[in-house]
């Protein structure tokens, strides 16, 4: 089971049998436990982390069984036998940790032969389980580091380590509050769930085909309009996602039509969707809820973390724009006739606010002080009253509700499945040491090389996180990466910063690319050509992250901020970004189609624009400036030539 089949199962399969009828109503009962919690409750800590993840398991199990469809062909028994096998285990597996839980709080749990048996069969089912719900590329990573936590004394040099036994594996793992029940599970349990009903609710209200038919009328007069709407409306609905092909599924079967439907090619239009709903997990003020845990790790306010992602936000999506628009002009895309485009009503505009009241109102709730739980409480209270207000569809099909909070339900089993998985190996990293070595390793090429080492954490964030969802992939990179980067110089919060970046992009790189696998089905194109080109039209995401590296005041709070940085680095990214995506998209606004030679240059203006070197940004933006006078003194003398 590949990964992009497990995230567009899970997006557009709805139950059929009874025992996934019954799982879709626990998804449902789990969300609402959620709300009640956060608005009423508080829970014992190692109580509320164990049961969310035995809840999801079931989850999982029920609306995902084995006995679904012809996996065993002659034998349909066999689905039903591994998924008894599998809830007997975690049941198991549950009552021995409730019966050795004391023993762990006071630091006397001993091993038997008992609990070690019982712990085995808890991993593995929940192994079992995350393979059901993401695809095989995250529990890989996960068996590497369980053979790499036992086979330490025989590995060479920075992998070798004291290695552990099997007690010794089930303690830091099972049975403590480090691993699969530790800090990680329970910070987002308590604040990032919420967010995910809240965006499965918020799509239900409607808010998103208002979105996209504001975004078309607002976007129609520029050449390209359709892609730039569903920019827009990826980006908004992508900030709220856990997952990037979830969004790719939920939003793409509306922008992708939309997209070809003006012009571009299959390809292109998967690589937009997929470029816009990858940037969407990068933008304030919610950006997937990763940043509740980055502010955990960083030790900052949310706000200063949401406030510091704004302007790399900005620059990533003017990047993306500017790569639109620049391949409308070289397929000479022109704008939607006047009679075609959607004229906006007083109606639209009160419908507008079904996304703009709920996320004013989360955010003020955040702003006013409240913990992020709450805020998205009140953003999901706000969802649903908007909707029976302003959507009479809403009012009159109550049971939206109902399936809102069914598929968030589903979204945050799903979730807490993978962040306990990565507790695995977040357990074996800090019990090996591992982190420090490599981060100590790379940390010596920082100390007179610092681009090496970026280069070094990029790479190694892209390959930890592909194939894996948001969180999970942030989680694991920032454990990993972070501190090899932080150790070269680089301030804390622009290191996760970075690794969060890369991350994110892991999900557009070949050959996993699993965006693009979701995507590609849609457009009717090729999953591996529609990922080459989501990587061109990102390029500007990309190279953002060295740029807020080395000047970060472009993050407004990280490190000593200085006006005159800020200001230098806005005029050399803007130089950056016009003159590399009018030469990757191959035109120019006024020449129109470039040649290849003009192309490189403007590759190498581009280039020399991000450096943060004077005495190379300062020709190459001057240089930028004096294309763009070129261009419009020959621009009249090309017409005369044409006439």
């Amino acid at each position: 089971m590949s990964a992009q089949s497990t995230f567009t199962e899970a997006v557009t399969h709805r139950p059929k049998t009874a025992i996934e009828k019954a799982g879709y109503v626990l998804a449902g009962v789990f969300a609402l436990a959620i709300i009640y919690v956060i608005a009423f409750l508080v829970i014992d800590e190692a109580n509320a982390r164990f049961s969310v993840i035995a809840i999801s398991a079931a989850i999982v199990l029920m609306t995902q069984p084995l006995s679904r469809g012809r996996r065993f062909g002659p034998a349909p028994w066999a689905g039903w036998l591994i998924d008894a096998v599998l809830v007997i285990a975690f049941v198991w597996s549950s009552w021995w940790f409730f019966q050795v839980r004391e023993e762990l709080w006071t630091g006397f749990y001993i091993a038997t032969p008992m609990n070690v048996t019982a712990g085995i069969a808890g991993i593995a089912s929940l192994i079992a389980l995350t393979v059901r719900a993401w695809g095989w590329s995250l529990v890989v990573m996960a068996l590497v580091f369980i053979v790499f936590a036992f086979s330490g004394p025989w590995l060479p040099g920075l992998l070798e380590h004291f290695g552990v036994n099997i007690r010794d594996f089930l303690q830091i793992v099972w049975y403590s509050f480090d691993g699969v029940f530790g800090r990680i599970t329970g910070l987002v349990a308590d604040n990032v769930l919420i967010f995910l009903i809240f965006g499965a609710v918020l799509e239900r209200t409607g808010a998103g085909e208002s979105l996209i038919h504001i975004s078309t009328a607002l976007t129609a007069r520029i050449r390209g309009g359709a892609a730039h709407a569903a920019i827009v409306a990826s980006a908004v609905f992508g900030m709220m996602s856990g997952s990037v092909a979830a969004n790719i599924a939920g939003t793409g079967v509306f922008t992708i039509p939309m997209i070809k439907r003006q012009g571009f090619s299959a390809n292109f239009a998967g690589a937009v969707e997929t470029a816009a709903s990858s940037g969407g997990q990068l933008t304030p003020p919610i950006m997937a809820a990763a940043v509740f845990v980055m502010a955990d790790l960083v030790g900052m306010p949310f706000a200063l973390v949401i406030l510091a992602a704004a302007l790399p936000a900005l620059f990533k999506y003017i990047g993306l724009f500017a790569q639109v628009y620049a391949e409308a002009i070289r397929l000479d895309i022109k704008t939607l006739p006047k009679d075609e485009v959607p004229t906006l009503t007083p109606r639209d505009w009160l419908d507008s606010l079904l996304v703009v009241l709920p996320i004013a109102a989360l955010m003020f709730t955040f702003i006013s002080g409240k913990s992020p739980a709450t805020a998205g409480l009140v953003g999901v209270i706000t969802a649903i009253a908007t909707g029976f207000v302003l959507n009479p569809r809403f009012r009159r099909e109550p049971m939206r509700v109902a399936h809102a909070l069914a598929e968030g339900g589903i979204s945050a089993a799903r979730i807490m499945l993978a962040v306990a998985v990565i507790g695995v190996v977040l357990a074996v990293i800090n019990e090996t040491g591992v982190a420090i070595r490599f981060a100590t390793s790379i940390a010596s090429f920082g100390d007179n090389y610092l681009i090496m080492a970026l280069i070094l954490a990029m790479f190694g964030a892209l390959i930890l996180g592909m194939g894996l969802p948001t969180l999970p992939a942030y989680l694991i990179i920032a454990i990993m990466i972070a501190p090899a980067i932080i150790k070269a110089g680089v301030l804390p919060l622009a290191a996760h910063m970075f690794v969060l970046y890369f991350a994110v992009y892991s999900s557009i790189v070949p050959p996993i690319a699993y965006g693009c696998y979701v995507a590609a089905p849609i457009a009717g194109g090729h999953p591996l050509r529609t990922a080459f080109v989501a990587l061109r039209i990102s390029v500007v995401g990309l190279l953002v992250p060295y740029v807020f590296v080395y000047s970060p005041s472009l993050l407004l709070v990280a490190g000593e901020f200085s006006w005159s940085e800020l200001t230098f680095t806005v005029i050399r990214l803007l130089a950056a970004i016009w003159m590399l995506a009018t030469a990757l998209g191959g035109a120019d606004p006024i020449l129109g189609r470039l040649g290849g030679a003009q192309s490189a240059i403007r590759i190498v203006i581009g280039a020399a624009a991000m450096f943060p070197i004077a005495v190379l940004w300062v020709p190459a933006s001057i240089a930028a400036v004096l294309v763009g006078l070129f261009s419009a003194r020959l621009m009249p003398s090309l017409s005369n030539n044409k006439t």
